[in-house]
């Protein structure tokens, strides 16, 4: 695991023991020790020693019981960010998991290293080896019961169903905390695409649209006329008093629904953040436009923070208990293939692994190029429980609208 990586496990496990200490102290099975980072390890015991004394902890204790950091580094390590809205238990246990499985890396690293240098012999090594293998986190499980089986097979209770778009509906199966990929390449209309499913959901749950790259204009203005049905070039001066109606009833509409646009955030920490404080009641979809413009904030490779980036907004889906939608592109061996596949998503086969499901975007053969009503196919090639095909679809560019024609078989 990289170290980045690590730290931020430990960060986020420090964090939920000190600001949800009532609910997780009981669950706590590591050590002080366990920790990769010294300091941390400081932070953790003075936690424990303060808890067992009071049953409850604040960072200035932790600072008096702590010296080798300030308050400043503490309120840097403790942060809020860090703890999830749902299911903290289960991240909590999470968080154990990995700190426990690389501390057991680094023994065993250490135990082969002594071994080869003639500091121990094969004995004391397979006695040392033995006992931290059988070091393990215990997790809780559920007792069986007919409740329980019933609610988590019957996938109806958490369909998320595309009203507009039937035949995909029927064949792509979305339940809540999927995590959808649009793939395409540049110009194809994936934007206009994931507006076109919003559009669709935006009146049954939270909707949250994370624009970064579109201005506020174009993308309102896509928003009104797939709601109005009304071509762009008229919405300032509609044609008549019919289309006027249309364009202030669509307006009307979108204030109703809640929607909420988000231009600035391009961080994952910021996604991150927004969730937690605008998280409604309704189930939250995310709409990101797109994948490739969002940043981790370090120094990595465009590739390794992609991976990261990937990883994160699954366990988001889990965290918030929402569902993703994301517009991705495509790689430049795209724009000469006839036909998209799975391999060309840019820069990280990790956002294949940690979708749920995958559409690619693009043209349809016999559609021709210049045309302003193309045939598009959307291509379903990964589907978690649900089925593969192709779905063509009539791209209106003059109101942003997709609408479904023919299914190949």
């Amino acid at each position: 695991m990289h170290p980045d990586s690590i730290e931020n496990v430990e960060k986020e496990f420090l964090s939920i023991l000190v600001l949800k200490s009532d609910i997780v102290f009981d669950l706590l099975q590591i050590k002080p020790n366990y920790l990769s980072n010294s300091r941390y390890s400081g932070i953790m015991k003075a936690i424990i020693e303060i808890y067992e004394k009071y049953k409850i902890v604040d960072i200035a204790q932790i600072a008096v019981n702590c010296k080798i950091v300030s308050v400043q580094e503490l309120c840097e390590i403790i942060d809020d960010e860090y703890v999830p809205i749902l299911n903290v238990k289960r991240q909590f246990m999470a968080c154990q998991v990995t700190i426990l499985e690389n501390h057991k890396k680094r023994v065993i690293e250490n135990l082969f290293k002594k071994l080869k240098n003639g500091d121990i012999d094969s004995v004391i090594y397979l006695e040392k080896m033995s006992k931290i293998s059988e070091i393990n986190i215990r997790n809780d499980t559920n007792v069986l019961t007919k409740e329980e089986i019933n609610q988590n097979i019957s996938s109806e209770k958490i369909r998320i169903k595309l009203n507009n778009f039937p035949t995909l509906d029927k064949m792509l199966k979305l339940v809540q905390q999927d995590f959808l990929l649009i793939g395409a390449s540049t110009g194809v209309g994936k934007s206009s695409l994931l507006l076109n499913f919003m559009n669709d959901l935006m009146d049954r749950y939270q909707c949250i649209y994370f624009n970064m790259e579109m201005s506020k204009s174009t993308i309102y203005k896509r928003m009104i006329s797939i709601k109005s049905d009304v071509p762009i070039s008229f919405l300032e001066n509609p044609a008549s008093d019919y289309q006027q109606k249309l364009v202030e009833k669509a307006i009307d509409d979108l204030e109703k629904s809640q929607v909420i646009i988000e231009h600035k955030a391009n961080y994952l920490q910021e996604i991150r953040q927004i969730l937690k404080v605008f998280k409604s009641d309704k189930h939250t979809i995310i709409f990101l436009d797109h994948i490739g413009l969002i940043k981790s904030g370090n120094n990595k490779s465009i590739y390794e923070q992609t991976t990261d980036i990937a990883k994160s907004l699954r366990q988001l889906c889990l965290d918030y208990d929402c569902t993703i939608i994301a517009a991705c592109q495509l790689n430049r061996t795209s724009y000469t293939s006839n036909e998209p596949n799975l391999s060309m998503l840019k820069d990280s086969g990790e956002l294949e692994n940690s979708s749920s499901k995958v559409i690619l975007l693009y043209r349809d053969k016999a559609s021709s190029s210049d045309s302003l009503e193309p045939d598009m196919v959307l291509d379903i090639v990964k589907n978690r429980d649900g089925q593969y095909g192709k779905i063509i679809c009539k791209y209106d560019k003059s109101k942003q609208i997709f609408k479904e024609e023919v299914v190949y078989a």
